[in-house]
């Protein structure tokens, strides 16, 4: 029976009685602990944590407390490759932390914070060719207020198309798509009897390729109509895909890839009931209502305050259409 571990951050609320597990293994769940992070053990966990040396996990903290940044090392998306002789150190968005997250909390924070920078390069890496000019259509860097004045003019407007036209358009289309530096072309398309599609896509990579899953591979598209403009989609959805399967494959903590589809759903579903079954003796009823308490606790501090009087009166009709809710409510900040 191996020894209970408290990591760096935790302590065991006064009291907490411990779990044997079907393994023989002893633990205190993760909800009978408290937590007390700060920059010096959010640094510790990242040490834990690793993916892939091109994206760099870091921590940080200014006036508003903690947070997690992810620095992504490679080439320009928006210039030609062949012109390009250094790759370039550039920053996502800062992921703020509480001081009172749970570890496996912040462990997925970072594993988040890595999924979405990777998600970022990736939609801009798919490229459409335009008049000669390439773009991507899905970048997150789309002007978004400009587009909602544009509407109207974006909107998609294709109507029901037949196969045989869709099958041409589909294939001139994939001569202008480009993925990661990689061509793409239609294998085959296939109508079911519901009238939605199977398109078979290939991926044929070039050296300049960057990402791991950039490789010679083929794979089966489902649309649910002939239009171009939902292939479109597809492909970004499938492109985001492999690179959530690839981070999930190989971010590891403590040299575990907690998220791998190698482990099992329904003995992880197991664990978590091995750990929330409560201890039953008299001696430990003081402490379920200590821990209350202490959960209160942490869900008040949670409740925002709302800057702004006309956003937190946004808020509070909002919250006047449901006639019974609990838990604490947002309150308007003092400088409003």
């Amino acid at each position: 029976m191996t020894s209970l571990n408290i990591t760096s951050g935790e302590t065991a609320l006064p009291g907490a009685p411990s779990v044997t597990l079907d393994s023989g293994d002893r633990c205190i769940p993760q909800h009978y602990l408290a937590y007390t992070h700060s920059r010096q053990t959010v640094e510790q966990v990242i040490r834990d944590c690793q993916f892939d040396d091109d994206y760099l996990i870091m921590a940080g903290e200014d006036q508003q407390g903690l947070f997690i940044q992810i620095g992504v090392i490679g080439f320009d998306t928006y210039r030609p490759r062949h012109k390009q002789t250094k790759r370039k150190l550039v920053y996502g968005r800062r992921w703020r932390i509480e001081p009172h997250f749970p570890t496996s909390e912040l462990i997925q924070t970072i594993f988040l914070a890595v999924k979405k920078a990777r998600e970022h390069e990736v939609r801009e890496r798919f490229k459409l060719t335009i008049n000669g000019q390439q773009s991507a259509p899905f970048s997150t860097h789309q002007d978004l207020p400009l587009f909602v004045r544009q509407a109207d003019t974006l909107r998609h407007r294709q109507n029901g198309q037949a196969l045989s036209q869709f099958r041409k358009e589909a294939v001139a289309l994939c001569r202008q798509l480009r993925f990661d530096h990689a061509a793409l072309s239609i294998l085959n398309i296939e109508q079911r009897y519901n009238g939605h599609l199977l398109v078979d896509i290939a991926l044929r990579p070039t050296a300049f390729a960057e990402l791991a899953e950039t490789q010679i591979t083929t794979d089966t598209l489902l649309l649910k109509s002939p239009s171009t403009n939902e292939l479109l989609f597809a492909l970004m959805d499938l492109f985001i895909k492999r690179s959530s399967d690839q981070v999930a494959e190989h971010f590891t903590y403590q040299s575990i890839a907690r998220f791998s589809q190698a482990y099992s759903a329904v003995s992880l579903a197991n664990l978590s009931l091995q750990t929330r079954q409560r201890n039953t003796e008299a001696k430990h009823s003081e402490f379920y209502h200590q821990l209350a308490a202490h959960n209160e606790c942490i869900d008040r501090n949670r409740a925002p305050l709302v800057v702004g009087r006309k956003l937190h009166a946004d808020v509070e009709a909002r919250l006047s259409r449901h006639c019974d809710i609990e838990g604490f409510m947002p309150a308007p900040a003092n400088d409003n």
